[in-house]
């Protein structure tokens, strides 16, 4: 089956164009940009290299957004006109300080300049658009970006901008704080720039006819002329090429943060056959894709679906062996938004690719034993502390998932990792006093100890097995045991309590114990939800200054415009009240996503929203770092994920319809499930789950 015909790469590319909300989906509030900030550049699955057009609007370097936090998005006056084609993007982030767009690529004739896009079309692993009488054509092969100009009339000239980094000059763009440029021979140029605090090595090379490759600097042409093969010259911004006659040009563009040596090497390996080149990324997509083949009668599901299934693929990126921390080893970066990706995205990875899981595992033990600590963003930046203020420990949550999932990882050094990031300095004051200014930082931290003191014990580690258990019971301290809910006095991240005190967790019982009862639970949950509640109005360009703080205080569902929160509606479950996380989820699928470049209630968030939308759609749901599986409200009609044990899980789903939601029987393998829950070793070791569809909740 060709999978890629059913995905929209343009999907989330916008601003939201969602169904009117009605029932408890009107009642979400959304404080978050309205916008899924996705790209269509080419890539691979968990490529290293992407390469698409650049606007310079925000965050990807594509699009005519400025930069924006909450509401609707503001546009570019400038629109979404393109200044050329740049390599690195991010996927689906909001302001994360940095933006990448390297080696900025433009055609052009006699002057550069911003072009309106014409004729514009992309799939799986290709993006072509015609500037002016310019078809500008991209595809990627093995590590390196290939572009093929296709010229109107002679003349053309294509430059390459080693300094570019960022967005544009109003709203977000860095130069290169150095850089030296070496002629390789007539035709290859490489760089090496400073970006961001790290070195990155850049490579290009023009592997078609043309009359002339000169240097520019502060745009003063060097001669080719006066080129000499190895000649280093500093301080250059970048390479042109003159093509004089001809008309059809293929430019091949490789970027390495180990040396240059690789980067020349990524050039060497590429494909000069572009059509080829383009096929193969197809393929590889299809084959991607082909992890999850889903039963649906409705082809907006199914684009829906696999246009998420394709950017949840697109994160983590494969540097395998150039990591600039550490030496000789598997690296995985492109983890920008751990605190988002651990819950969803990466538990689907592990599902489905033993490679990159592998890398990404030894990746965050090596920075452990490295640095003494995991950060809670994996990029190309030397900000190894970026984005600390959003959660704690998440890498400590993706190796237990990974080890759950049955990925190769040495379980007892994965412990010890753990452990070094649980004691480094920036923990000090969980462990002296058990508490933290953000009491989702407490939940974070406890909860992830005591995930990895059930794993202790398993093992026999005993004074781990002591010391987790210990800092796992400081849960606690983060609860107002007075509400049942998280404490009033603290500072949240995107959200307020409400949003964080329903997850699911390892004390889930404990913590619905708070309450005078499970009813009394079910009723602080139907509050967030927005069960009774009085529909409202998401933010605009005419509401006043205040008002999403105002409305905020409403504590209410941030309606899968954010995550901090996506995974609360299975939380009913421990409650005995299936039915309401059928309803709220089924609610979301709705309202929150549909087709397009509008699809999306928010920031993708490399990968995490669009595989929240996966799992919910398939009907099952995982909890991060934890042993167990959640069911849910499945939207199609049976689905096969092909695992990486090489074993499958079938979804089988009987009398499935838009009115009937609940789920009124659940067989596994044969075995009644009537908890809703079932071991995520039941998942890894393949089998059949079926599930009976009602328009009536379960008796």
């Amino acid at each position: 089956m060709d999978y890629c015909k059913s995905v929209n790469v343009f999907h989330g590319c916008g601003e939201m164009k969602l169904p009117k909300p009605e029932g408890i989906a009107a009642t979400w509030f959304f404080i978050k940009a309205q916008c899924g900030n996705t790209t269509p550049a080419a890539t691979l699955p968990f490529g290293k290299m992407n390469v698409g057009a650049f606007s310079g609007g925000y965050p990807t370097g594509y699009g005519s957004h400025k930069p924006n936090y909450c509401g609707k998005p503001e546009h570019l006056p400038e629109g979404d006109g393109l200044l050329g084609f740049t390599h690195l993007h991010h996927s689906g982030t909001g302001a994360v300080g940095y933006y990448y767009n390297y080696a900025l690529t433009t055609p052009y004739y006699d002057t550069k300049k911003r072009y309106d896009i014409k004729e514009e079309e992309a799939q799986p692993g290709y993006y072509a658009v015609t500037l002016d009488d310019i078809r500008c054509e991209l595809t990627v092969s093995g590590k390196a970006a290939l572009h093929r100009y296709t010229f109107g009339k002679e003349g053309g000239h294509i430059s390459v901008d080693f300094s570019n980094d960022g967005l544009t000059p109003e709203y977000g763009k860095f130069y290169s704080e150095s850089s030296e440029v070496t002629i390789i021979d007539r035709n290859t140029a490489a760089a090496k720039v400073i970006m961001q605090g790290i070195p990155l090595y850049m490579a290009v090379r023009l592997n078609s006819g043309f009359e002339e490759m000169s240097l520019w600097h502060n745009e003063q042409e060097i001669s080719g002329d006066s080129l000499k093969i190895n000649e280093k010259t500093t301080d250059t911004f970048g390479v042109r090429f003159n093509l004089g006659r001809e008309r059809t040009a293929l430019l091949s563009v490789a970027i390495s943060p180990k040396d240059m040596a690789t980067a020349l090497s990524d050039l060497d390996k590429a494909s000069l056959d572009f059509d080829e080149a383009g096929k193969t990324a197809y393929d590889e997509w299809n084959k991607a894709l082909s992890k999850i083949e889903i039963d649906t009668d409705s082809e907006e599901i199914r684009e829906i679906f696999y246009s998420n299934l394709y950017h949840t693929f697109v994160k983590p990126c494969d540097f395998n062996g150039e990591s600039f921390i550490y030496e000789d080893c598997p690296f995985v970066t492109e983890a920008i938004t751990l605190w988002d990706m651990y819950k969803t995205q990466l538990p689907l990875v592990f599902s489905l690719f033993p490679d990159i899981s592998e890398k990404l595992c030894e990746t965050l033990i090596r920075q452990a034993e490295t640095l003494g600590f995991m950060t809670n963003s994996l990029g190309l930046s030397s900000n190894i502390r970026h984005e600390s203020r959003q959660a704690k420990m998440l890498g400590d949550y993706a190796l237990l998932a990974a080890y759950r999932t049955g990925i190769k990882v040495d379980p007892r050094r994965l412990l010890r990792a753990i452990h070094t990031d649980l004691h480094a300095d920036d923990k000090k004051d969980f462990l002296e006093t058990g508490k933290c200014r953000s009491a989702t930082w407490v939940l974070d931290m406890a909860d992830c100890c005591a995930y990895a003191a059930r794993l202790a014990k398993e093992l026999g580690e005993t004074e781990l097995y002591e010391d987790f258990l210990t800092h796992s019971k400081k849960w606690r301290n983060a609860y107002d045991e007075n509400t049942g809910l998280l404490t009033a006095d603290s500072s949240y991240y995107e959200g307020t309590l409400y949003n964080y005190s329903f997850r699911p967790s390892p004390e889930i019982e404990d913590r619905i114990a708070l309450f005078e009862s499970k009813e009394a639970f079910v009723e602080a949950l139907d509050s967030f939800f927005g069960y009774g509640k009085d529909s409202v109005e998401q933010p605009n360009d005419s509401h006043p200054a205040g008002y999403i703080e105002e409305m905020m205080k409403l504590g209410r569902f941030e309606g899968f415009n954010n995550e901090p929160d996506m995974e609360t509606p299975y939380t009913y479950i421990f409650a005995g009240r299936h039915d309401r996380t059928c309803e709220v989820v089924r609610a979301g699928m709705k309202y929150m996503f549909t087709t397009g470049r509008g699809g999306l209630p928010g920031n993708n968030d490399s990968g995490g929203l669009s595989s929240c939308y996966a799992w919910n759609a398939i009907g099952i749901f995982p909890v991060a770092g934890s042993d167990i599986m959640l069911i849910g409200s499945p939207i199609v009609n049976g689905a096969r994920l092909h695992l990486h044990t090489g074993k499958t899980f079938e979804i089988k789903v009987y009398n499935n319809s838009k009115d009937n939601i609940y789920v009124r029987r659940a067989v596994l393998n044969g075995r009644e499930i009537t908890d809703f829950r079932f071991n995520l070793s039941d998942f890894t070791n393949g089998g059949t789950l079926e599930l009976w569809m009602d328009n009536q909740p379960q008796q």
